[in-house]
């Protein structure tokens, strides 16, 4: 058995008029009728069962919340464990908010576009300077056609001649100047750089501001199971062999995060660990 974390999308209207013990009393009991199909307990409608306990979890385990918003009587706090322990409180990390108040890195994705869109630009400029420079691939092919391994590869002749091409010398020395560690420690751009020209500058601006995203699984408000590393199940139907229903969102960490973008601002998320 192990443990993973789901956002359950509420609808607003579970927080109407009420504050306090009633307001957590209700979110408790919204989140308990859209994880029940779900239950390994024997009461879940689904044919997978996914989880055998869960609890709504806050501080790091929780969801960022948008800085000037502590007050807010929506945010919603993490429940005990069984022993009456919490975790460790966190300023801005709730277990639960609003859609619109949740701190989704906005900023700091369009800054990776926007610097990728850059070093995309920039990569175009050196290799027009230059006789076109072949992937590495190709070099790594040439050695093992001549007895090399993956081991030997690094220091051969063949990874000599890869880096010697003139684009990929002059790359080398410009790189260190593109590295952004004030976005991700992954922005260096050091690595591959004929493989920055092998796709268009709209998907290599996606993938990299796509790679600042942490990995969501969401429980959406149409009662659909979305795991990341399964197929989606939905909570209406017994399995996906006589499912009716298309899911409502796209695969993948894009798909769940888009989905989350386009929710009404005054949907509840709520972080759920469960143990499955």
């Amino acid at each position: 058995m192990a443990g993973m974390s789901i956002i359950v999308c509420l609808p607003g209207s579970t927080l109407d008029g009420v504050g306090g013990v009633d307001g957590a009393n209700r979110v408790d009991e919204a989140v308990a009728k859209a994880m029940k199909p779900f239950a390994r307990d024997g009461t879940g409608a689904v044919e997978r069962d996914v989880w055998d306990s869960y609890r709504i979890c806050g501080g790091h385990a929780g969801l960022p919340v948008l800085a000037g918003h502590a007050r807010d009587p929506r945010l919603i706090t993490g429940r005990p464990s069984w022993d009456g322990t919490r975790e460790p409180e966190v300023v801005g990390w709730y277990a639960g908010a609003p859609r619109e108040l949740i701190d989704f890195g906005d900023r700091q994705r369009v800054a990776a576009a926007e610097h990728a869109g850059r070093v995309w630009d920039r990569w175009q400029e050196v290799a027009a300077g230059h006789p076109v420079a072949h992937d590495e691939s190709v070099f790594y092919h040439r050695h093992l056609a001549a007895g090399g391994t993956r081991a030997s590869y690094p220091a051969s002749s063949e990874a000599v001649d890869y880096r010697l091409q003139p684009a990929v010398r002059d790359w080398a020395e410009i790189a260190p100047t593109l590295s952004r560690p004030d976005i991700a420690d992954h922005f260096t751009f050091g690595h591959d750089p004929v493989g920055i020209g092998q796709r268009s500058r709209q998907d290599y601006v996606s993938t990299y501001a796509a790679s600042l995203l942490p990995r969501r699984n969401v429980l959406t408000l149409d009662g659909w199971w979305h795991d990341l590393d399964e197929e989606p199940l939905h909570g209406g139907c017994h399995g996906r062999a006589t499912c009716v229903h298309e899911p409502d969102m796209a695969g993948g960490h894009l798909g769940a995060q888009a989905y989350l973008d386009d929710l009404p601002g005054d949907t509840l998320l709520v972080n759920v660990r469960c143990h499955v």
